[in-house]
This record gives C-alpha cells, structure tokens and sequence, in this order.
C-alpha cells in the first residue's frame, strides 16, 4: 500500500523537528494507514515531551511507538537494552532512494530513541572540573536552545484547544518566562532519566553556574565542541536527517 500524501508530509516534518505542525497534518485525517498513522502521533507527542523537558514521558513514549511497530513488523531489529522492557530498535539496512514511510517511520524512532539514550548517557557522567548535577543542568540548558530557542515553530505556534498539547505548551513558555524553575525542572527530569528517584534539583546548583547568562555561555561551548546533529550513542548513517533546530543551535555555537 502506497502512503498517503499526509503520511510523506507528515514523515517530512518530524524528521525537520516539526512536531506541531506534523501533529496538525496528521490531525487533518485522510491517511491510508491507520497504524503508521497512529504511530506518528505517537512520535510527535514524544518530541513535544523532549521540548517541554519531559524526558522520561518521551523515552516511554517512543517506547510505546516501537513496540507498535514491532508487533506489526517483528523483522525490524532490535537493539539490547538491558534492565528494561522498552522495545528499542537498532537500524535496519537502508533501502536506498526507494525507502518508504515503513522505513522512514522506523529511523525516526530509532533516532530520537537514540538521542535520547545518548543524553542520559551524557548526564550519568562525571566531567572533570564540573559537578554531575551542574552538568546535567548545562545539558538541560542545550536540550532548550535546540528544541525551543532555535526551533522556528516555538515562536509561531497556535493557539491550541486541545488540553495536552495546552500543558505541553505551557511547560515549554515556562522556560521563557520562568526561566529558573523551567531549567531547574527540566535539568531535574534529565537527571531522573538514568536515576528515576533522584532528588530535584535545587535553587543552589542554578545560583553556582551564574545563573541564566552562565549556562548559556557553557551551552555554547557543548555544542560548539560537538560534530554536527544527529546525536545518537551509534554510528549515523550518510542521509540521516537532524532536526532543524539542532542544526541551527549547532551551527551558532561553532567558531567563526
């Protein structure tokens, strides 16, 4: 069955980051295929869960689209991940031009699953001359210049009627207009990520990186000494789309 031309837009768009508008095309309806249909719900709910800081509500929530389609396509391989019951999937081999939105469906789980598993990888580290929970607050602060700051559609977004995406919204202007608590709150679920009943994160670890100002000057050293986007625990593959906004925040942080 071929997609319909609202699944190609919508695979489009989430592979550019657009989770919101992606969210619109799908909600318009006249898909061919419920369940990629659904399936691409569920991925764009997850990255709007990574916007807000939400980490481990996006990490289940990919979760839940990669076991959905692993019921449907059990070939599809699976990567270990050990202590968890998260189906997460490995890359399958890359069709080439003639990859369809099966395929395309798959890597977009593989690479935000990958992402993700990257971050709580970065954030269970002990950098030297750092300590572990201003680190973490420091890759919370990246996290918001990619999936907020430089991601064009945070500025132009909708009104929306819908109570989720409301609360998503709101999470996500808290950053802007709370600035303190949104970090705090998001660096606190980052570091939930690897330990799930870690304490939150407290006014002191924001006072001793300098505050708002202070994170974003070590934010742009991250991501300046970082290759460039997607961020993944693997081996990208050449064609591999980056979400825009990640490409944008990285390439204003490299030197001139």
């Amino acid at each position: 069955m071929n997609a319909a031309p609202g699944e190609i837009a919508a695979i489009n768009e989430l592979e550019l980051g657009n989770w919101r508008t992606a969210w619109r095309i799908l909600a318009a309806g006249g898909l061919t295929d419920a369940y990629i249909g659904a399936d691409l719900r569920t991925i764009a709910r997850a990255m709007s869960y990574r916007a807000a800081g939400d980490f481990g509500l996006a990490w289940s929530t990919l979760g839940m689209a990669a076991a959905s389609v692993h019921r449907r396509q059990p070939g599809v391989p699976v990567a270990s991940s050990q202590g968890t019951d998260i189906v997460r999937f490995a890359l399958p081999p890359d069709p080439g031009p003639r990859a369809g939105a099966a395929y395309r469906t798959v890597r977009l789980i593989w690479r935000e699953q990958g992402e993700l598993h990257q971050l709580r990888r970065q954030a269970a580290e002990r950098p030297i001359g750092m300590t572990q929970d201003r680190h973490i607050l420091l890759l919370a602060f990246v996290e918001y210049l990619c999936w907020v700051e430089c991601d064009r559609e945070s500025w132009l977004q909708e009104v929306t009627t819908d109570d989720e995406s409301a609360s998503v919204e709101a999470r996500i202007h808290e950053f802007r207009e709370r600035r303190r608590e949104g970090f705090l709150r998001s660096a606190t679920e980052l570091r939930r990520l690897d330990r799930p009943t870690a304490g939150g994160m407290t006014r002191a670890v924001w006072d001793r990186i300098d505050q708002y100002y202070g994170l974003r000057r070590l934010a742009t050293h991250e991501l300046g000494r970082r290759p460039a986007p997607p961020w993944v625990d693997s081996v990208v593959p050449e064609g591999t789309p980056a979400r825009k906004g990640a490409a944008v925040a990285w390439t204003m942080a490299q030197p001139a």
